[in-house]
This record gives C-alpha cells, structure tokens and sequence, in this order.
C-alpha cells in the first residue's frame, strides 16, 4: 500500500510540475529491478532540454521540459 501510494505521489508531483512548465511525462516499464533517480541537462545554442527521471522498481518516471535561453518555454 505505502508502494502505491509513493507511485501516486510522485505522478501526482510531476503533473504539477508539468502544468506549470509545459513539459511531457512518459511512463515505461523496465526490466528488473532498480530504484533511483536521474537529473540531466542537454545544453544547446538557443535552447536547453531538462530531464528529470525517477525509477522505482519496475516502473520508469520520465519528465521533460524545455527552457530557451535560460527563460520558461
């Protein structure tokens, strides 16, 4: 029960997020097991594309977003 709940939590956290930064959230399965979480930034002349990953377990949580020139998209 407390497994799910954190699932709900943390999805519930990234569409608040996404609302507010007009980003996409993508759902995946993994094979295996792994819990963790990852935070990347791909810097490019005009624009820079941010990634926020969560994993737990079996479920992958991917958000991303994309600012231009250090300002909100």
């Amino acid at each position: 029960m407390i497994f799910i709940s954190f699932i709900l939590a943390t999805i519930y956290f990234l569409m608040q997020l996404m609302a507010s930064r007009d980003g996409d959230i993508i759902l995946a399965p993994i094979k295996g097991l792994m819990l963790g979480a990852l935070y990347n930034d791909d810097i490019d002349d005009e624009e820079t594309e941010h990634t926020i990953q969560i994993v737990i377990f079996v479920i992958s949580i991917t958000y991303i977003w994309t600012t231009i020139n250090g300002l909100k998209k």
